[in-house]
C-alpha cells in the first residue's frame, strides 16, 4: 500500500534513521516550515505522533516520556523562535543524559539575515547543550548528499545513544513549496550504523583499587537523583551489609533497608566540626545530589580520598577533593569495587544510625505540635500518598520539603535536577504519565505550576494524573534561604507575590478541582483524591506564605537543639 509523504527526499532518510535507531514517539508542534515533516512522520505509520502546541511544553513532555520509556523521543517544530523554545528542556536533558532528538525546520540558508519572516540563525542554537548538531542539505539530493545525510544522521544517533546519552539537534532547511507529496510503496533504506559501545575497567586498575580499599575504615557512598535500578539496589544492599554508610535521597529511588535518607534532617544530628562524620573514602556516581548542606559539609571537611565513577571524560569534582575519576559504566564499576571490598568495622555506620534515630524522634516531636504551614502539608501528603505512585517534585521548596519526610517505599520520585529550573515541572510529569504504567502525582509550588500551566494544554493526560499545588502566594524559598529576607525587594521581585489561584486553569484544561485551607480540609480531600475516577484532578492547598520560612528555620533549630 502506498504512502503519501513529502517529496523532500531528506525527510525520507530522517524517518528511517529515527525508526531504525529506536524512536517510537514523535512530538509535533504545528507550523508551516515543518510541513514536510508533519506530513511524513504520521503517514509513515512507524510512530506514535502527538501534537503539543507550546514548543517549550512539548520538549519537557518529551523529556518525561523519554525518561519513562527509556527510548529516544523526537521533537519537530517550525523555524524561528519555535526552535528556541526547546532550549530549557534540551539543557535539562543534557545534564540528565536523556536522548531527545530535536528536528527543527529552517528557512533556506540564503534567506538568513535577509529580513525574511520567521528566520533566525538556527545552526548552533543549542551548541552548549547537545551531544551533537548538524544541518541537512537543501533541495534535491545528489549521491554525495545522500552519503552526507546518512553519515550525519548516524553520527547524531551515535551521540544520542552512546555511552554518554543526551540530546542532539538536526536542523533541516526547506525551500518552498512545502506541501507537495509523492506516493511511495517503500521508503529507501539508508545506511544505518547501530550504536554499540562498551566501556570496561582493566584488571590492573581493579587490583589497584582493591589495594587502596584496604587502607580505609570509613567508606561513604552518595547516591543522588536516578531512575529506579534493581542492579544498583542490589549493590547498595551489599555495601550496607559490609558496613558502608550509604546516603540517599528520595530522588535516588533506592528503597534499601539500612541506607540513610532525609539528608538535611540527618545532618543536623552531627556536630559540624566533629571529624567522626567525615569518611576516609567518599564514592560518588554521576547522579546529582540535592542537599547543599551535605556538599558544604564535605567541602569543609574533606575525606582522605574521593572516587567518582562516571561515564564522562570531563572531570566532576563536586566536593573539591577528587582523587580518582574512573570512567565507564558506573554501576558495573561499582559492582567490581563491591566484590573486592572487605567487611568494615561497625562503629562508623553505628555512629550514623544513632544520629538518624535521634533526628527521627525530634522530627516527629516538632511535627506533632506544628500549626498549618507548608511543612504540615507535606507531612499530611506523605502520610496519605497511595502505594506505587510516581511522585514528581517541582524545584525550589517542594523538592526540598519532600526530602524531610518518610514516604511509602513502593513510590518512585523524579525532579528536573539536571539544571534545577522551575519551568517544566508540569510538562515533564505529563510526559511521564502518558508514557508510563505508574500513576503520576505532581507536587508543585504555585509559581512553578503557573509558569508551566501550558503543560496541561493537550489531550494526553491519563485520568489517573494528579497535581497538588501548594499556593503560598509566591516564591516561598526566598523566605528561607539566606539573603532575600533582609531586602526590601523580597515581595515584589524575589517572591513575585500575587493573589493568583488555579481554579480557572483546572477548568480550562478539564481537571477536577479541589481546594484546602487547613489540615481538616486537606485530610478530608486526600481520603478520596486519588480514588476519584474519570478525569485528572488538581488540588490547590493554600498556606500562609509569610510564615513558612520562619517555621522551616525553627524546624532545623529544633533538630540541632
Amino acid at each position: 500500500m502506498s504512502q503519501s509523504i513529502s517529496d523532500k527526499t531528506v525527510v525520507h532518510h530522517i524517518i528511517e534513521h529515527c525508526y531504525s535507531h529506536g524512536v517510537r514517539h514523535v512530538i509535533i508542534s504545528p507550523g508551516s516550515r515543518n510541513a514536510p515533516l508533519i506530513i511524513s512522520f504520521p503517514s509513515s505509520k512507524k510512530f506514535t505522533c502527538l501534537t503539543i502546541v507550546d514548543e517549550r511544553s512539548a520538549a519537557y513532555f518529551a523529556l518525561g516520556l523519554a525518561r519513562e520509556t527509556n527510548q529516544p523521543v523526537a521533537l519537530i517544530c517550525t523555524s524561528g523562535t519555535a526552535a528556541l523554545n526547546y532550549t530549557p528542556a534540551i539543557s535539562e536533558a543534557y545534564y540528565q543524559q536523556i536522548p531527545l532528538v530535536a528536528i527543527t525546520a529552517d528557512r533556506p540558508p540564503e534567506y538568513v539575515d535577509q529580513a525574511d519572516g520567521q528566520t533566525i540563525r538556527q545552526q548552533g542554537i543549542f551548541s552548549n547543550f547537545v551531544r551533537y548538531e548538524c544541518q541537512m542539505p537543501v533541495g534535491d539530493l545528489s549521491a554525495d548528499d545522500v552519503w552526507l545525510v546518512d553519515r550525519r544522521l548516524n553520527e547524531a544517533f551515535r551521540n544520542a545513544l552512546g555511552s554518554v546519552k543526551g540530546p542532539v539537534h538536526i536542523n533541516v532547511p526547506f525551500r518552498e513549496p512545502l506541501y507537495e507529496t509523492i506516493d511511495v510503496i517503500e521508503l529507501p533504506q539508508p545506511s544505518i550504523v547501530p550504536v554499540t559501545e562498551g566501556l570496561g575497567v582493566s584488571e590492573a586498575l581493579l587490583d589497584d583499587l582493591e589495594n587502596e580499599l584496604d587502607q580505609y575504615r570509613k567508606i561513604m557512598l552518595l547516591v543522588g537523583a536516578t531512575a529506579p535500578d534493581s542492579y544498583l539496589q542490589k549493590l547498595v544492599s551489599e555495601m550496607v551489609a559490609k558496613g558502608v554508610v550509604v546516603i540517599t535521597e528520595s530522588l535516588s529511588n533506592v528503597p534499601v533497608e539500612g541506607t540513610f535518607e532525609n539528608t538535611d534532617r540527618l545532618l543536623e544530628g552531627f556536630d559540624p566540626d566533629n571529624p567522626a562524620f567525615t569518611p576516609d573514602l567518599l564514592i560518588t556516581l554521576d547522579f546529582p545530589v540535592l542537599s547543599k548542606k551535605l556538599k558544604q559539609r564535605l567541602r569543609k571537611h574533606s575525606p582522605s580520598a574521593h572516587w567518582h565513577l562516571s561515564n564522562q571524560e570531563i572531570l566532576i569534582d563536586t566536593y573539591q577533593c577528587l582523587t580518582r575519576q574512573i570512567t565507564g559504566d558506573s554501576a558495573e564499576i561499582l559492582g567490581q569495587v563491591v566484590s573486592r571490598m572487605k567487611p568494615l568495622p561497625s562503629d562508623y555506620i553505628r555512629f550514623f544510625k544513632d544520629a538518624e534515630q535521634n533526628m527521627r524522634e525530634k522530627h516527629f516531636e516538632y511535627i506533632e505540635k506544628l500549626a498549618w504551614c507548608d511543612l504540615r502539608v507535606f507531612e499530611q501528603i506523605s502520610q496519605k500518598m497511595p502505594d506505587n505512585q510516581q511522585i514528581h517534585l517541582s524545584n525550589s521548596t517542594p523538592v526540598r520539603y519532600g526530602q524531610l519526610f518518610d514516604w511509602e517505599k513502593s513510590c518512585t520520585f523524579f525532579s528536573n535536577r539536571g539544571t534545577s529550573g522551575i519551568d517544566g515541572c508540569v510538562s515533564t510529569a505529563a510526559g511521564a504519565a502518558y508514557g508510563g504504567e505508574q500513576a503520576v502525582t505532581l507536587i508543585s509550588g504555585d509559581l512553578g505550576f503557573m509558569y508551566d500551566s501550558n503543560g496541561l494544554w493537550h489531550q494526553y493526560l491519563p485520568s489517573s494524573f494528579r497535581v497538588i499545588v501548594i499556593n503560598n502566594g509566591g516564591g516561598g524559598i526566598f523566605r528561607f534561604i539566606p539573603g532575600p529576607t533582609k531586602t526590601v525587594e523580597l515581595e515584589p521581585f524575589f517572591e513575585s507575590r500575587g493573589n493568583h489561584q488555579c481554579r480557572g486553569i483546572a477548568e480550562t484544561f478539564g481537571l477536577q478541582y479541589y481546594a484546602a485551607g487547613n489540615s481538616r480540609e486537606l485530610d478530608q480531600i486526600l481520603e478520596h483524591f486519588w480514588s476519584e475516577k474519570g478525569e485528572p484532578a488538581l488540588l490547590e492547598v493554600f498556606t500562609p506564605g509569610e510564615e513558612n520560612g520562619e517555621i522551616l528555620r525553627d524546624y532545623f533549630s529544633y533538630l540541632r537543639g
